[in-house]
């Protein structure tokens, strides 16, 4: 559910005149903001200690207070009201991942983030982030809440370790973002990362990390220069993450000038706190092996990667590159009029092996199209065993989104 349903239906509950922007603040609200609650007895009940909707949740059925010129009928009605937010409130919150986004000032922390939410046009004019920033965003269906912590020097020493309960618990996922344009700050960021790794073993905090490199253009990574510097990340942080042996950390490179690296980041990320991901993968891998193929992946034309499976590296390069050149060609096809194809292939026969994506389904309202993309020696293979793939995996599908 987008972040606008769930103000939507939260909103049924207030007078028209009463401002929701975030969740979180709706349990704070007056008692008198919500419908059938008037001036003169929202007044009585601040006079008797409950100040908020949250203190009219907190109130025991046993225990109902008695408030001279209110009804205990209508008192019982608003707490059953308030109690009934309370739920949802905090049923909707639970159901968003918590994503920490940490990293020294300047690294690109937010405007990852603005490429997410396709917010191009204020990149330039982004600030340092002063403090922390919550956000609420929907990545492909996934809803996010973001905590973009500010990577000034002030913040980190005096904000975030003072009171680390505050921002450290409870993360879903941890995105550690390294500017690997800036040598001279990879000392000081690694000292960063340990002192995030320090404090979320004192919290007994588990969260997966993925260390960003950003900044990797597509001239940069070309250079010997960017191989240079992503080794002296690599051996900086190698090591710390050795010492703190109980992290899953996975290392990512990205640039905002290239959005399907973003993106492909964030399904990476995503994919360690799904369940049903991990059984996407078993049942791509299964597949995979049935067609006598080297390697699969689910791709949406938006650049979502559902799950993949290959046998090495070069092979899973070869069917995600591949891919989303031939989803943006059809894309441009598509663009100009031209209907959408349902199969899109590439064959190789000097290398005796063929590339090829099926539309599966679409998703979202959007209708956006998802293939599967297989590399193979047999793609005759693959009509025969499709069928059989789809109905294992399409069920998978609708509870991942």
């Amino acid at each position: 559910m987008s972040t606008e349903e769930d103000l939507a239906k939260i909103r049924e509950f207030f007078k028209r005149n009463v401002i929701i922007s975030e969740l979180e603040e709706v349990l704070r609200f007056k008692p008198e903001t919500l419908i059938g609650i008037d001036q003169i007895s929202g007044d009585k009940l601040i006079e008797n200690g409950i100040e908020t909707i949250q203190d009219l949740a907190n109130i025991p059925e046993s225990s109902q207070p008695e408030i001279k010129g209110i009804l205990p009928k209508m008192i019982n009605k608003w707490i059953q009201i308030a109690k009934v937010l309370e739920k949802a409130v905090n049923e909707q919150i639970k159901a968003h991942k918590k994503l920490l986004m940490i990293g020294l000032d300047n690294s690109g922390k937010t405007s990852i983030l603005s490429i997410i939410q396709d917010k191009y046009s204020i990149i330039k004019s982004l600030l340092p982030t002063k403090g922390v920033k919550r956000e609420r965003l929907s990545f492909f269906g996934y809803p996010i809440i973001s905590w973009d912590l500010g990577g000034q020097v002030q913040y980190r020493e005096k904000y975030y370790f003072n009171k680390p309960e505050i921002f450290f618990t409870e993360a879903d996922l941890i995105i550690y973002v390294v500017d690997i344009q800036d040598p001279d700050r990879f000392e000081e960021s690694s000292q960063y990362f340990t002192q995030v790794l320090d404090v979320l073993k004192e919290l007994g905090e588990v969260a997966p990390i993925l260390i960003v490199l950003h900044k990797s253009d597509q001239d940069y990574r070309k250079t010997l220069e960017w191989q240079k510097q992503v080794r002296a990340v690599k051996d900086l942080f190698n090591p710390i993450v050795e010492e703190y042996n109980n992290f899953d950390v996975d290392y990512y490179d990205t640039t905002i000038f290239q959005k399907e690296t973003i993106m492909q980041m964030f399904s990476i990320a995503l994919k360690k706190v799904s369940e049903t991901s991990e059984i996407i993968e078993n049942i791509l891998e299964d597949f995979t092996r049935t067609i006598n193929g080297k390697a699969a992946s689910l791709i949406s034309l938006d650049g979502l990667i559902f799950g993949s499976y290959q046998q090495s590296k070069t092979d899973e390069m070869l069917v995600n590159n591949t891919a989303l050149l031939l989803q943006t060609m059809s894309n441009f096809h598509n663009s100009i009029g031209l209907i959408r194809e349902k199969s899109l292939r590439l064959d190789f026969p000097l290398n005796n092996f063929t590339i090829r994506g099926e539309k599966l389904f679409e998703y979202s309202d959007l209708q956006i199209a998802v293939y599967l993309w297989v590399l193979s020696e047999n793609p005759e293979l693959i009509d025969e065993n499709l069928e059989y793939f789809k109905q294992q995996l399409l069920p998978l599908i609708h509870l991942f989104l």
